[in-house]
């Protein structure tokens, strides 16, 4: 496996643990409050600020692996545009539509 493989999947794995950490936290944000007007604000502040770090590091490594698919498309020639898109999914397409998904699945089941 090449460096410049191994650097894309480490990049999707830690776009992937933001998600997961986002989700996390919006979950537990959404528990510290009380349906019934009584909320700990303190817990719930400190989760929205995981929710805001998580996202903003996760746009941070989707922005380098897109710059880095850029720059393999430099590198490696692509016998065709389907072999290309095909070879995008995994590394900038997929993380974020799991995000989107996540979080059109919270909002539904709330």
């Amino acid at each position: 496996m090449t460096t410049l493989r191994r650097l894309k999947l480490l990049l999707s794995a830690a776009e992937l643990v933001c998600v997961a950490m986002s989700l996390t936290a919006a979950w537990l944000a959404n528990a510290s409050t009380e349906k019934g007007g009584l909320a700990d604000l303190d817990r719930f502040a400190f989760w929205n600020s995981i929710i805001a770090l998580s996202l903003m590091l996760f746009f941070l490594l989707w922005v380098a692996a897109v710059l880095l698919a850029l720059f393999a498309r430099q590198r490696e020639h692509f016998g065709s545009g389907k072999r290309y898109w095909k070879h995008l999914v995994p590394d900038v397409l997929l993380p974020p539509a799991l995000l989107a998904a996540g979080w059109i699945a919270f909002v539904v089941l709330q």
